[in-house]
């Protein structure tokens, strides 16, 4: 099976990039896999693939054994604005960064801004509906997550085109996957730029402080010493980037989903009361994160019946796991009354995505009003493209008709 599947992982290949089920299939059956990388930042010089639910469970829930410090295996000459926020690090410091936050993303708080969200849905969908034709990331997917995230965190949404090119250049880059060294580059470039932006900002608003995600982060570094500039200019990267991307994915596949399964669609359009369910098997069907970021080993530990040394990188596959037969049931159809659905696409354990309940009521509020106010949203013309970010699974274009 090693050799078979060392032939077919290939993350770089439009195979894969266009459907990677298959090969996560046989990595179900394969066990823990190694694949060797060329990432000349890292001292870590290839990773352990993990497919199976119960294995991917483990390692996002184990803080022990596993480390999330970047730190510990990237050479200091190699180190970046972006590896000093809380997803890079371990307890205490994780908890702290993540403490700063948590209440920034709170239920309560995500209440507050719901009216917001609404009215930014409501918009974009009447622009679509007076287009008739549309590009559903253009013109949906792609903007509300990025005017609510630059909302939310008080930053100028007119620079948005500005940080959808830098999240692209670092996202395709960060993945420990790829072979390409132009890749690289351009992530390294797009993450001093991206640093240079916050911190000439983060000065801007230390005169013009208010409610918003920068703001709170600028008053624990400056008034409460809780976090160093490092950190402060590293978090902001952060949330923009995951923000947006994550939930861009979501939505985009989402509607894919949903037009690739007409019957399904018809069942929610009949039923609303299926929306959430449906929200969480889209999420399960096609997360938008592939594969967890960074993990190593800080001493022997066992995973998936095999034991591994200090130092060794592990790579949890979430969209593997979100597919595994052991799990699920008939685990490639997409069932939007699928209960349980225990998918890992937010993750589990201390890294569990502080932005889920605002990743699911963007969902809740855009899928709820589509099917309200484009009941006959279609297919459109032409054919459609995947991102080739390699640790995500979204589309750069979704065309559709809306009569």
């Amino acid at each position: 099976m090693q050799a078979a599947l060392k032939k077919i992982i290939d993350f770089d290949s439009d195979d894969f990039v266009n459907n990677p089920y298959p090969t996560y299939h046989q990595l179900h059956q394969a066990g823990p896999y190694w694949l060797d990388h060329n990432q000349t930042n890292s001292s870590s010089k290839g990773m352990w693939l993990f497919g199976r639910y119960d294995d991917v469970s483990a390692i996002l829930k184990e803080s022990v054994s596993i480390s999330k410090r970047v730190l510990k295996v990237r050479p200091e000459q190699n180190v970046t604005p972006l590896d000093y926020n809380m997803l890079n690090q371990d307890p205490p410091d994780h908890t702290r960064l993540r403490n700063l936050v948590s209440n920034s993303f709170s239920l309560e708080n995500i209440k507050r801004i719901t009216p917001r969200i609404e009215g930014i849905v409501d918009d974009l969908i009447a622009k679509m509906k007076a287009k008739g034709e549309a590009d559903f990331v253009k013109d949906f997917a792609g903007q509300l997550p990025m005017i609510v995230i630059a909302d939310f965190m008080g930053v100028p949404f007119e620079d948005h085109l500005l940080f959808c090119k830098w999240s692209s250049d670092i996202l395709c880059g960060y993945d420990s996957g790829v072979s390409s060294t132009d890749n690289f580059k351009s992530y390294h470039g797009a993450i001093k730029e991206m640093g240079n932006y916050f911190a000439e900002l983060i000065e801007y608003r230390r005169n013009n402080l208010s409610t918003d995600l920068i703001s709170i982060l600028i008053e624990a570094h400056d008034k409460h010493d809780q976090l160093t500039g490092n950190e402060l200019v590293s978090m902001c990267m952060l949330f923009l980037i995951s923000g947006h991307e994550t939930t861009t994915n979501m939505l985009s596949s989402g509607m894919n989903v949903l037009l690739n399964h007409e019957e399904q669609f018809l069942k929610l359009k009949n039923n609303p009361e299926y929306l959430i369910p449906a929200i969480e098997e889209m999420l399960r069907y096609e997360s938008p994160i592939q594969r967890a970021t960074f993990r190593i080993t800080t001493k022997e530990c066992e995973f998936g019946g095999r034991k591994f040394a200090e130092g060794e990188q592990l790579v949890a596959v979430i969209g593997a796991a979100n597919r595994d037969p052991e799990q699920f049931d008939n685990p490639d159809v997409f069932d939007i009354t699928r209960s349980p659905n225990r998918h890992l696409s937010f993750g589990v354990g201390i890294h569990f995505c502080l932005g889920t309940v605002l990743a699911r009521t963007e969902a809740r509020i855009s899928f709820g009003k589509i099917i309200e106010q484009l009941p006959n949203i279609n297919r459109g013309k032409g054919n459609l493209r995947w991102n080739d970010k390699k640790l995500f699974r979204g589309l750069q274009n979704l065309p559709v008709s809306i009569y």
